[in-house]
């Protein structure tokens, strides 16, 4: 069994199947390429190559090997509701080329160009989903605290890259008289604060007047109704938040074995794991858009664990991970879903 893993873990044809195996079953569900489908394509593509290249430069892994780009690119292939080109694949795509640039500031003397790049990233993905921009102050605070490069200069670089696509847009909006938009926009930036807990079982509980149902009863009434609307979905959650929390104390457990630069890079990660796993719980109507997300922030650590894991049980338990997402891609294939609001 450890034998197979280190060949999966270390052959150079893993990726490439991988692709192989992706483009197909970016196919398979509407039998052609729609626009839509095809853009998804593309953007996981770079997506794909940026994690393979941020995990290649910063040796995430100990070991040759293409698994963080492999394990996000089976992620999404099983997940057959983010294939179409939405905001959340989009903000996906910036938040690994954030990643990408920030990591490469580490034990950089002069860390401003990659610094601005990180920051610019996420900014850009704010233009289509404004809360994007609620991560800036923990990648601050990763930069900071585990990269170590947050300096006045870089701090400055930062704004210059969070500042700049906003600053273009106001000009424009400015010169041809319509600032609505854009404040609008503003305003949508911290529309998560206005409604900080928005769990339906919880709305109901406090406006029902009906005391014969128990608070765990309302609980229950909530997620069976989950359930049923949106079950390829919970399902795609729940293994990925299983394969993430795996990868997460794995590394918290074993990281001593790591050079300190690639502790931090993997901290950083998963400190912006940590931050839209809470963010999910708390607002799961932000669904869409966060999920895609915690796939790129949860990959580095699982697929860390994935490769360097020696042990039966947890040799075993590596099987049984990829059962289960082979099982979430079947399940996907075949039961009709739609997407959470």
């Amino acid at each position: 069994m450890r034998r197979w893993q280190n060949r999966m873990a270390e052959s150079t044809a893993t990726l490439p199947t991988m692709c192989v195996v992706a483009t197909l079953l970016w196919w398979l569900p509407q039998g052609s390429y729609s626009t839509d489908y095809l853009f998804g394509w593309m953007s996981s593509a770079l997506t794909t190559y940026l994690i393979m290249e941020m995990a290649a430069q910063n040796a995430l892994l100990r070991i040759r090997s293409r698994m963080v780009s492999s394990l996000y690119l089976l992620i999404m292939a099983m997940c057959g509701f983010l294939h179409p080109l939405q905001i959340g694949t989009i903000a996906m795509l910036c938040l690994a080329f954030s990643f990408y640039s920030l990591l490469r500031t580490c034990d950089q003397l002069r860390p401003e160009v990659n610094t601005m790049h990180a920051y610019l990233a996420i900014s850009l993905g704010s233009l289509l989903w404004a809360p994007l921009l609620l991560l800036t102050p923990v990648l601050w605070w990763s930069q900071g605290i585990y990269l170590r490069s947050l300096t006045q200069r870089s701090f400055g670089a930062s704004l210059i890259g969070l500042l700049l696509p906003y600053a273009l847009w106001a000009t424009v909006a400015f010169t041809l008289g319509n600032l609505m938009p854009f404040i609008d926009h503003a305003k949508v930036i911290i529309a998560p604060f206005t409604e900080p807990f928005y769990w339906q079982w919880v709305v109901n509980y406090v406006r029902s007047a009906d005391e014969s149902l128990s608070f765990s009863e309302l609980l229950e009434q909530h997620f069976t109704a989950l359930w049923q609307a949106h079950p390829a979905e919970v399902v795609a959650l729940s293994v990925t938040l299983l394969i993430g929390f795996t990868g997460f104390v794995h590394y918290v457990t074993n990281s001593y074995d790591d050079k300190i630069r690639v502790r931090m890079c993997h901290y950083t990660m998963m400190a912006i794991q940590v931050i839209l796993f809470v963010w999910l719980m708390l607002q799961p109507q932000h669904f869409p858009e966060l999920f895609p997300l915690i796939i790129v922030a949860s990959a580095p650590a699982a697929a860390h664990f994935i490769s360097l894991t020696h042990s039966w049980l947890s040799n075993a338990w590596v099987i049984l991970l990829f059962l289960l997402l082979i099982a979430v891609g079947i399940y996907c294939l075949a039961l009709p879903h739609v997407r959470l609001p």
